[in-house]
C-alpha cells in the first residue's frame, strides 16, 4: 500500500495536539531592575498550577556579577472575595549558588495571585518586588520595584498633597538643647547673713532701729544697752591703767572689751573720758536689711540673745526643686533664666549647688541658683520659675511635629519620591524644643512630612501600611 503524504492541515493539527499534550515547563527568565540589582524570575511550571510551584530567582549586580548571601522573604496572597476569606502564606527559600535562589510555594486554588519578594543583599539597598500571576495564564507581571520597603507606603498625588497641606522637612544634624523647668523660691544668700548677739547680760534702754525690713548700713547704731558686767569690765580697765599695771594686763582687759564688741573708737572714747559708763550703742556688723528684730525698749537680754538678724539682698538665692527625671541633665555651672511676677524681664542666673539626695515626698532634687538683685526687686519668699538651658550637642533630628506616637512606637512619613510616603518606625532620644533626636531609623538627607501627618496616618492605617498594624 502506498502512503499518501500528510496534508498541510494535518501537519498543523498534529503540531497543536503535540503542544497541548506537552508537559508544562518553566517560563523563560524575565529580567527586572530593582535598584542596583538585576533580578531575573522564572516560574516552574508556567503557567502556575494548583498545588506546589517553583520560582527561580537570579540576582546580579550592575556589572553582571552574581550576588550571593542574600536573604529573601517570599509571600503569596489572594484578597477576600465575597464570603471567601483572604488567603495568604509564605514560601520556602533556598540558595543554589552563583546568585541563584529557589522559592517553593503552594497555591490552593485557581485564580489570580499576588506574589511578594523582599531582597536583602549584602552591600545593596533593601528591595521589594510585587508580582502578579494567574493559574492558566503564563507569564509573571512585575510591578515597578521601589526601595526600602516603600511597597508598604501610601501614594498621595500632588493635588491631594497640596489640598491636605503636606509639608516636607529634611532630616539633618542640628545643635540641640533642651530646657529643664522647675519651681523655685527667692531666698537670702546665707553667706550674707549677720546676727547681732549680746555676749553679756544687759538691759535695752533705747531702740534706734525698730522696724523689720528696714535697710541699715554697716556701723549704724541699732540700740543702746546697759550692762552691769560691762560697767565692771570698764572700771577694771580704768583702775589698772591708773595703777600703772603692766602692759600685758591692760592689753588683756582691753581685748576682753573688744571681744564684747566695743569698737576701737568706743574704747578710745572710754579711755579719754576716764570714767566707766556701762552703756553701749550696739552697731550693725554689716550692711543689709533687718530680717529679724527681737528687741524692745526696757527688755532684759541674756548673754547669747540674738537682737537682730541682718541680710544683704544685693545678691539672692533661688531655691529650686528639680524633677527627679531631669537629675542627670543638670550640673553646677549651667546658666538659667529666672522669672518672677514682680519683674517683667527674665533674670540671668547660674546653678551653684545641687543636693546629693532626693526628697522622698516631692521626688525632686534641691538646687540653688544665684542671681544679682541690684534694685532689690526680688524679695525673699517670692515664687520663681526656673528654666535651665542644657546643651545636648549636635544630633540627627526631625521636627517634633513630624513624629506620630502609637503606644511605645514612633513613626514618621518619609518622602520616597513620586508622591509615595513610607511610614518608618524610628527610635527617638531627647525632645529639645521643637526638635526630636533620632537615634535609629532615618538617615541625613531624607525628607519627612511635618504637616497633615494625622491624615497620612489615618490613610496608612486603612491601607494596612503601618508596620505596627501589619504585624504584632
Amino acid at each position: 500500500m502506498t502512503r499518501r503524504p500528510l496534508s498541510r492541515l494535518s501537519l498543523v493539527l498534529a503540531f497543536l495536539l503535540a503542544a497541548i499534550l506537552r508537559p508544562a515547563s518553566a517560563s523563560p527568565e524575565r529580567p527586572t531592575r530593582a535598584g542596583d540589582l538585576l533580578v531575573t524570575l522564572a516560574n516552574d511550571p508556567d503557567p502556575p498550577r494548583t498545588g506546589d510551584n517553583r520560582l527561580d530567582v537570579t540576582l546580579r549586580d550592575t556589572a553582571g556579577k552574581a550576588v550571593d548571601g542574600a536573604r529573601l522573604r517570599f509571600g503569596w496572597d489572594m484578597p477576600a472575595m465575597g464570603a471567601m476569606p483572604e488567603m495568604k502564606g509564605s514560601g520556602a527559600v533556598s540558595a543554589s549558588g552563583q546568585g541563584r535562589y529557589v522559592v517553593t510555594y503552594p497555591l490552593s486554588m485557581q485564580g489570580d495571585w499576588t506574589l511578594s519578594l523582599a531582597i536583602d543583599a549584602p552591600g545593596h539597598a533593601h528591595q521589594d518586588l510585587t508580582m502578579k500571576v494567574a493559574t492558566g495564564r503564563p507569564g509573571i507581571a512585575t510591578e515597578s520595584p521601589v526601595a526600602a520597603g516603600t511597597s508598604h507606603g501610601i501614594l498621595v498625588p500632588p493635588e491631594r498633597r497640596q489640598l491636605i497641606g503636606v509639608k516636607l522637612v529634611a532630616v539633618e544634624q542640628r545643635p540641640l538643647a533642651l530646657t529643664v523647668r522647675a519651681a523655685g523660691r527667692v531666698a537670702v544668700d546665707e553667706r550674707n547673713l549677720a546676727d547681732v548677739t549680746l555676749k553679756y547680760e544687759a538691759f535695752v534702754q533705747k531702740v534706734y532701729v525698730a522696724e523689720t525690713g528696714k535697710s541699715v548700713r554697716k556701723g549704724q547704731p541699732l540700740c543702746l544697752v546697759y550692762s552691769p558686767d560691762l560697767l565692771a569690765a570698764e572700771e577694771e580697765l580704768l583702775a589698772a591703767r591708773r595703777a600703772g599695771a603692766s602692759s600685758a594686763l591692760t592689753a588683756g582687759l582691753e581685748r576682753r572689751l573688744a571681744y564684747w564688741d566695743l569698737s576701737p573708737a568706743q574704747l578710745r572714747a572710754l579711755l579719754a573720758a576716764g570714767q566707766a559708763d556701762g552703756r553701749l550703742a550696739v552697731a550693725a556688723p554689716a550692711a543689709g536689711v533687718l530680717l529679724e528684730k527681737n528687741v524692745v525698749e526696757g527688755a532684759r537680754a541674756e548673754a547669747g540673745t540674738t537682737l537682730y538678724r541682718i541680710g544683704s539682698l544685693g545678691r539672692v538665692w533661688i531655691q529650686a526643686a528639680i524633677p527627679e527625671r531631669d537629675a542627670a541633665r543638670v550640673s553646677v555651672g549651667q546658666s538659667a533664666a529666672v522669672r518672677v511676677d514682680a519683674v517683667s524681664e527674665p533674670l540671668a542666673a547660674r546653678l551653684t549647688f545641687i543636693a546629693p539626695v532626693v526628697d522622698d515626698k516631692t521626688r525632686t532634687i534641691g538646687a540653688r541658683l544665684e542671681v544679682a538683685n541690684p534694685r532689690l526687686a526680688l524679695k525673699p519668699g517670692m515664687f520663681a520659675e526656673v528654666a535651665i538651658d542644657v546643651p545636648l550637642g549636635t544630633h540627627l533630628s526631625v521636627p517634633d511635629a513630624a513624629v506620630l506616637m502609637s503606644g511605645e512606637h514612633h513613626y514618621v512619613f518619609v518622602d520616597r519620591g513620586g508622591g509615595r510616603f513610607e511610614p518608618v518606625e524610628i527610635r527617638v532620644g531627647a525632645l529639645a524644643g521643637d526638635y526630636l533626636e533620632v537615634r535609629e531609623g532615618l538617615s541625613a538627607g531624607e525628607r519627612v512630612a511635618t504637616a497633615a501627618t494625622f491624615l497620612l496616618s489615618s490613610e496608612a492605617k486603612l491601607r494596612d501600611a503601618l508596620p505596627r498594624w501589619r504585624s504584632p
